[in-house]
């Protein structure tokens, strides 16, 4: 297993792409659109992760392969407390698939 995948917060897990890309920090921060201190907030998580547009921006400049996505956005679901973004624009797109939705949850 690559090493990211044992990280489990979500600064320390996008710090480990970032590295595994050979992408520099600050072009990585640049690319996606946000401050240098806003970045470090985000790493060392004294901030949640960003909302869903950044996070997006972030996969895209890291071109991430599926794994690290959903890795990715579980992560930063659970640090904002959140269903992750991907599942939530798919429901949000699929309003009608919400009582399917509560019949596989069992809710």
């Amino acid at each position: 297993k690559r090493m990211a995948e044992e990280l489990n917060t979500f600064g320390a897990y996008l710090r480990q792409m970032i590295k595994e890309r050979g992408m520099k920090q600050y072009v990585f921060y640049t690319a996606v659109g946000i401050t240098k201190p806003y970045f470090y907030d985000i790493l060392s998580g004294k901030v949640n992760p960003p909302p869903p547009e950044i996070q997006y921006k972030m996969l895209e400049a890291l071109a991430a392969d599926e794994h690290m996505r959903r890795t990715f956005l579980n992560l930063a679901a659970q640090g904002r407390d959140e269903v992750p973004a991907d599942i939530a624009a798919k429901i949000k797109a699929n309003p009608k698939k919400l009582d399917a939705v509560r019949e596989l949850l069992g809710i």
